[in-house]
C-alpha cells in the first residue's frame, strides 16, 4: 500500500513538473490551449506578462464559430498587418527569410492572426498633362491601372512570404494562425460610368466563375488546406467624390457557398457601409468584420452605429506612423523640414482620410495633430508604456467588439542590417494587454479626436446604395 501511494505521489509529481515546464514553453512545442474566459466586451490587462513570448491572457482572443464544423480558430484582437518592401528596392530570398522570421517570433508571442497589406508600388514614372486637359476615359483607365498593379504585387508579396513561412514552421503551429486573403472584384464589371457607357460596356460575372477563380488563385498562393479569412473588397476605378457604388450581393452569396463547401472558414469584408452591412444580415450572411480606417486623427467611421453586431477591424489605428516618434518630438510646424511635411500631409491623406490643400490646413491639422500627442505622451509618462501602446489601447476599448490591424515591415526593410536595434514589434504589441486606461483618460483622448460619445444612428450613408440596380447581380 506503501509503495502504491509512493508511486501515485510520484506520478503526480511528474505531471506537475511537465506541466511547469509546458508553461515555459512557447507555441512550437507548447500544448494548445483554448481561453476560456472572459466577455466579448473584455480586454484583458495583465501588468506582468511575459515581454516576449508565451500566449496573451485571456481575452485578448475574439471568439469565433463555424457553421460548417471545422473547428474555429480564435483570431487574436491585434492583427499584424505585413508591410511587404518594394520590389524594386529590396529583391532576394533573405527579405522573405528575415520576415518569416520576425513572423514566427510573433506567433511565439501570442499573435496568431495575419494579412499582407498592399504593396507601396508606384507605375512608371512619366509626364503628366495637366488634369484638366485629360479626358475622363484615361483618368478612369489610369485607376484601373494603378489598382491592378497594387494588387498583382500584393498577390506576389502574398506568395513569396507564405511559401517560405510553410516551408521553415510546423504544421501544427500554422494550424494555430489564422491568416486574412484579400478578394477583390473589379467594379469595371458593374459600375456604371456617366458619359463611357460607349467606351467600358457592362461584363457578365459569369454565374460565380470569376470568385471561384479567385478564390483557386488565393488558395494556390498560401498554401493551405483552406482559407482562414477572405476580405471581400469591392474596388471602384471611380474616383469622384461622392460616388455610388454597386455592390454585388451575389458575390457574397458565392462565397458564402464556397465556405459551405470548406473552401472558406470566415467572410469579412472592407469598408461596406452600413446599408449593406445591413442587407447582408438580412439576406442571412454571417459577416465576421468590417474592415475601416480609424484612428485619433479621423474618427469618423468609429461614431458609426454598431448595433449591426458586426465588429470592425480598425485599420491605420498608428495613423501610418503618426503616432509613433517620428514626429512627435517636434512642437512647431516649423520645425519640419519641406520633405517631413510632405509625408506628414501624405500620412494624413491615406491613413486618417484628410486632404490638405492649402498651408492653412497643414498648419489646423498639425495643431490638432499636437493635441493629441501631448496627451498621448502624458499618458505614457502615467502608464510607463509606449505612445503607442495607448493609442492602440483607446482603440480596444472604444468598443470590446472591436479589432485593430497594425502594419508592421517585419523586419523586411533591413533596417537591422544598417544598424538599427533589433525587430521588437512583439515586445510593443504585447504592452498593450499589460494596461487599462482610466475611464477619464478615454473621455480626455475622445474629446481631443472628436470621438461622440453618444453613438448616432449610422443611417447617413443608406441611399448610397442602389439596390434597384440590376447590374448588383451576376
Amino acid at each position: 500500500m506503501r509503495d502504491s501511494n509512493h508511486r501515485i505521489l510520484s506520478a503526480r509529481q511528474a505531471l506537475d513538473g511537465y506541466i511547469a515546464l509546458l508553461q515555459h514553453t512557447t507555441f512550437w512545442i507548447a500544448i494548445a490551449q483554448k481561453n476560456q474566459t472572459s466577455s466579448s466586451d473584455s480586454i484583458p490587462a495583465t501588468p506582468h506578462i511575459d515581454r516576449e513570448t508565451g500566449p496573451l491572457p485571456p481575452g485578448a482572443y475574439r471568439h469565433s464559430s463555424s457553421d460548417d464544423g471545422i473547428d474555429a480558430i480564435a483570431p487574436c484582437r491585434i492583427t499584424v498587418g505585413i508591410s511587404p518592401p518594394q520590389s524594386n528596392v529590396y529583391a532576394g530570398e533573405d527579405v522573405w527569410i528575415e520576415g518569416v522570421k520576425n513572423c514566427q517570433n510573433l506567433i511565439d508571442s501570442g499573435f496568431n492572426t495575419f494579412r499582407v497589406n498592399d504593396c507601396h508600388t508606384k507605375l512608371e514614372n512619366r509626364r503628366r498633362r495637366n488634369i484638366a486637359r485629360r479626358s475622363h476615359l484615361s483618368i478612369v483607365l489610369e485607376h484601373i491601372q494603378q489598382r491592378e498593379t497594387k494588387t498583382r504585387a500584393r498577390n506576389e508579396a502574398e506568395a513569396n512570404f507564405y511559401r517560405k513561412l510553410r516551408q521553415s514552421t510546423p504544421s501544427s503551429v500554422l494550424r494555430s494562425c489564422h491568416f486574412m486573403v484579400n478578394l477583390e472584384i473589379p467594379s469595371v464589371l458593374s459600375d456604371d460610368f456617366p458619359g463611357l457607357e460607349n467606351e467600358i460596356s457592362s461584363v457578365s460575372f459569369g454565374n460565380g466563375w470569376m470568385v471561384r477563380e479567385s478564390i483557386s488563385s488565393a488558395l494556390l498562393r498560401t498554401k493551405g488546406e483552406c482559407l482562414d479569412s477572405i476580405v471581400l473588397e469591392l474596388c471602384s476605378p471611380n474616383i469622384q467624390k461622392d460616388r455610388k457604388n454597386p455592390y454585388c450581393l451575389d458575390v457574397i452569396d458565392t462565397l458564402f457557398e464556397c465556405k459551405r463547401e470548406g473552401l472558406i472558414r470566415s467572410i469579412s469584408t472592407k469598408n461596406f457601409p452600413t446599408s449593406l452591412l445591413r442587407a447582408c444580415l438580412e439576406c442571412g450572411f454571417d459577416i465576421s468584420s468590417n474592415d475601416v480606417f480609424g484612428n485619433l486623427m479621423n474618427t469618423n467611421n468609429l461614431n458609426a452605429d454598431g448595433d449591426l453586431g458586426v465588429s470592425r477591424l480598425v485599420s491605420a489605428p498608428l495613423g501610418g506612423g503618426l503616432f509613433t516618434n517620428q514626429y512627435y518630438q517636434y512642437q512647431e510646424w516649423e520645425q519640419l523640414s519641406p520633405s517631413s511635411k510632405k509625408k506628414f500631409n501624405l500620412l494624413l491623406d491615406s491613413c486618417c482620410k484628410m486632404h490638405t490643400k492649402t498651408e492653412l490646413d497643414s498648419l489646423q491639422n498639425w495643431k490638432k495633430y499636437r493635441s493629441i500627442v501631448d496627451i498621448l505622451v502624458g499618458l505614457s509618462f502615467k502608464y510607463q508604456v509606449s505612445v503607442e501602446s495607448i493609442a492602440l489601447r483607446w482603440l480596444l476599448q472604444l468598443n470590446g467588439d472591436d479589432n485593430i490591424s497594425v502594419g508592421t515591415f517585419m523586419g523586411m526593410d533591413l533596417r537591422e542590417e544598417q544598424g538599427c536595434k533589433p525587430y521588437s514589434r512583439q515586445r510593443d504589441l504585447r504592452q498593450v494587454f499589460t494596461f487599462s486606461l482610466e475611464e477619464n483618460d478615454m473621455e480626455q483622448l475622445c474629446q481631443v479626436s472628436d470621438f461622440i460619445t453618444d453613438r448616432r444612428s449610422g443611417t447617413t450613408v443608406d441611399n448610397e446604395i442602389d439596390f434597384t440596380n440590376r447590374r448588383l447581380w451576376m
